[in-house]
């Protein structure tokens, strides 16, 4: 369906159109009409139209202003916009028939939706790859926009749960991002946002990547970069982001790379580049069993060459000064001797410096050193003045297990978590068992898939630190991932009474427990878990929220809320399949229209058939609708895709008990009773039903 969008992203092409239905040759453009009537451009930064200088527009007639002609469009989609037609001839624009001219407007919509199916992929209906390449070649972009490149590596058992998996991802996409966005095909998708700064994009990259890992996806790869105008080549944009990509997914299934970050340093954050000064060093420590390096921060505005002169004399007789790389003076010792380096600093401080009020840093690094080369001391200083930075001007700060702690965390931020995990595990060989270095490690495995390695870790940082927030946290995600909900489910309470009354963290470990409460079928005490959360600021717009109250209510015997939060889950996302599936099995129940329930049952089902919840609740709807044949048939479909599928057993034993098949009926219910997943309620249901057929048995007798 046309909409403002598509005016934006498919600007070229539907200017053409225009352009080529007219009779004389003109310059097309296209704005929005606010809902005053003020035409402002399809997409500008926020707060760039001042008060009082926009035009505006009345009516919905084709009309002359300012010797350009406004057509109105009236999209199908409800919104308003106009075509302006511009640099042409007014006096040839005057002749026009407003006859035609009305027919033109009439038309351009329908000519419009035609060129769009072309730039639209017809699995995830998201724009295609040529529609990409003509978003990056316009000419003004005009807000501070980041684009995206998502890699989801969709592998499923068949080539249709494939792309029923490639469809949902993109419907949540459009929830998740409210951006433009983009389908390249293979489980690749771009989402265009407008970002201010860097740190809003790592921000809104992370965010993607958790949502998608909570909806069960194993590899989110995320390549980005800011979207430049077309003046400095819009091809080469595209081109950028899919080198971003080839990085990210070298850092892990959960890789990040910000091309523009990478692109604008050395190979990785701490690296000299000064290849003279780089030969010095070599050539110094050349045949050294052992040395220590000190990279001093200088001030931007030093006396470089008195500030050399002065290194060369105070350092004499205690190491060799090699030159200065990158605004560091490096500084060569032969022993690790940490009060003489640091005599050394100060001697510097007060005597190059101190008339100049100046402070430098200093970081400082030896080698033999774990399992560093040579060639990784001076980065091994870099990491220690990043260190240093942390405490202050002045300070300096000797290599540690501290230190690599931050430098993991640098890579971590960066998505890099293949570095990240170096750098922990090198902190933990320098200092075992410190609950830091154990619990950021656990956190960059997770990243990397290997959950089993990362619950480990967490364990250990429990077993030294019991009420270890972070540690509980982590422990609860990761035996939620590996299928142990009891496990998960204790972790996250005891997560909740340590920060028990604080309201950071509180919104996710509420939906965690929600989640783990319903899905063990403990649903009496999700409910006032889900009914705290909703009382937390922003939870209105969390429509899984509304999706879990939806199910809660249903199993608690509250119809008439289920009902209401069902359809406002799916006014917040139209294409949950979950939400579609519980409303048309109350409207079934609650008698508010059997047909428009199944409809919905089955609509639910042709989002996403491979669904077992789904043909549970097609199989009960029909079976309460008096279909007892299409409701075993569905049940049935239920337990191929899900075998141990609790409440599908008890239905099929239902409807076997229904028809007279006692001996049938009877081992559904026993079966059901027997699986691990089977909730207290549902086994005392089962338990009821066996009973009824003793009773039955002793009457023959």
């Amino acid at each position: 369906m046309l909409c403002l969008d598509d005016l934006f992203v498919l600007a070229a092409p539907l200017a053409q159109e225009v352009q080529r239905c007219l009779p004389i040759p003109a310059v097309v453009s296209f704005c929005l009409v606010a809902a005053d009537g003020s035409l402002q451009p399809l997409r500008h930064p926020v707060g760039s139209l001042a008060a009082g200088s926009v035009e505006t527009i009345v009516g919905v007639e084709p009309q002359l202003l300012d010797d350009r002609l406004i057509l109105p469009l009236l999209l199908p989609s409800g919104e308003r916009a106009i075509a302006t037609v511009s640099e042409a001839d007014p006096a040839l624009l005057k002749k026009i028939s407003p006859t035609w001219l009305q027919t033109l407007q009439h038309d351009l919509p329908e000519r419009f939706e035609t060129i769009r199916l072309a730039y639209i992929d017809v699995e995830t209906e998201l724009y295609n790859r040529r529609a990409a390449e003509l978003f990056f070649q316009q000419a003004a972009v005009g807000a501070k926009l980041c684009f995206f490149l998502l890699n989801t590596a969709l592998k499923r058992r068949s080539a249709g749960a494939t792309l029923q998996k490639n469809k949902e991802i993109a419907d949540l996409l459009q929830v998740l991002t409210h951006g433009l966005c983009f389908s390249f095909g293979f489980g690749v998708f771009g989402i265009v946002r407008e970002v201010r700064g860097r740190e809003q994009a790592l921000k809104a990259a992370h965010y993607l990547q958790h949502q998608l890992k909570q909806e069960g996806l194993h590899t989110a790869q995320i390549g980005f970069a800011a979207v430049h105008d077309a003046s400095r080549g819009g091809e080469k944009d595209l081109e950028r982001l899919w080198r971003a990509l080839v990085v990210a997914e070298k850092r892990g299934p959960f890789g990040l790379c910000d091309i523009d970050a990478a692109d604008e340093r050395h190979t990785h954050p701490f690296q000299l580049c000064a290849v003279d000064v780089l030969a010095r060093l070599k050539k110094a420590w050349r045949a050294r069993p052992s040395f220590t390096l000190a990279a001093l921060s200088l001030p931007l505005a030093t006396d470089v060459a008195a500030l050399e002169q002065g290194l060369e004399t105070l350092v004499r007789g205690m190491g060799r000064y090699i030159g200065m790389a990158d605004n560091l003076a490096l500084v060569l010792f032969e022993r690790p001797d940490e009060q003489l380096i640091r005599k050394f600093v100060d001697r510097v401080q007060t005597g190059c410096l101190q008339k100049d009020g100046a402070t430098l840093s200093a970081g400082v690094a030896s080698w033999p050193c774990l399992d560093f080369a040579r060639t990784d001391v001076p980065g091994n200083c870099l990491k220690a003045l990043l260190h240093a930075s942390f405490l202050g001007p002045g300070s300096v700060v000797f290599f540690d297990s501290l230190t690599l702690n931050i430098s993991g965390d640098v890579f971590f931020e960066e998505g890099d978590y293949r570095a990240a995990i170096r750098e922990y595990r090198r902190g933990l060989k320098w200092m075992p068992g410190d609950v830091n270095l154990i619990n950021s490690l656990g956190v960059a495995l997770v990243e990397c898939n290997q959950e089993r390695q990362a619950a480990v870790c967490f364990q250990e940082a429990l077993g030294q630190e019991p009420d270890n927030y972070m540690a509980l946290v982590n422990l609860g995600n990761v035996s939620l991932t590996l299928g142990q909900l009891p496990l998960a489910l204790d972790c996250f309470e005891r997560a909740l009474g340590v920060r028990a009354g604080e309201d950071a963290g509180r919104q996710e470990l509420l939906s965690s427990i929600a989640r783990l409460y319903t899905d063990l079928g403990r649903h009496e005490p999700a409910t006032p878990i889900l009914e705290e959360w909703r009382s937390l600021p922003g939870s209105e717009r969390e429509f899984l929220l509304f999706r879990l109250l939806g199910r809660n209510y249903l199993e608690t015997g509250r119809p008439a809320e289920a009902i209401v939060a069902c359809q406002r889950a799916l006014r917040l996302f139209p294409q949950d399949s979950v939400s579609m599936s519980l409303l048309g099995l109350l409207y079934v129940e609650q008698g508010e229209g059997r047909e428009l329930g199944l409809t919905l049952c089955r609509k639910a089902l042709a989002l996403d058939n491979f669904n077992a919840d789904h043909w549970y609740r097609l199989g009960r709807a029909l079976f309460h609708s008096g279909d007892p044949e299409g409701a075993l048939e569905a049940a049935r479909r239920c337990l191929k895709l899900q075998r141990r599928h609790v409440a599908a057993s008890l239905l099929i034993g239902a409807i076997h008990q229904l028809a007279g098949r006692q001996r049938q009926a009877e081992r559904c219910f026993r079966k059901a009773v027997s699986l691990q997943g089977c909730s207290p309620q549902q086994a005392e249901m089962a338990r009821q039903h066996l009973a009824g057929f003793g009773k039955g048995r002793t009457a023959k007798r």
